[in-house]
């Protein structure tokens, strides 16, 4: 199994009001992918995550195999919602694991 975590904070310039409107249709648009991609086994987003938290906005997912990382990545239903993501956020790290 891997486990794919990435986090984003939001652009700086982002109000508020926008900040809780587009964080709702980010995680909409991620929770959304489950089903549509063959080889993704679970996929959750939270926005916003727990106080304490250095992140806005944070995806977990699960593929079975590291070959398949880049089938779910390409796939076009993830595709479609980067525009989302790179237009609103910043600050992406992400980490694999593989067990």
């Amino acid at each position: 199994m891997v486990r794919h975590i990435v986090s984003w904070n939001f652009k700086p310039e982002l109000s508020e009001e926008q900040r809780r409107e587009i964080g709702a249709k980010a995680v909409a648009a991620i929770d959304g992918l489950k089903g549509q991609i063959p080889c993704l086994v679970d996929i959750k987003a939270h926005c916003p995550p727990l106080d304490g938290s250095t992140a806005q906005l944070v995806l977990y997912s699960e593929v079975e195999r590291v070959e398949d990382l880049p089938r779910y990545q390409n796939h076009p239903a993830h595709q479609a919602i980067l525009p989302l993501i790179r237009d609103h956020f910043c600050d992406r790290h992400c980490c694999d694991i593989e067990d």
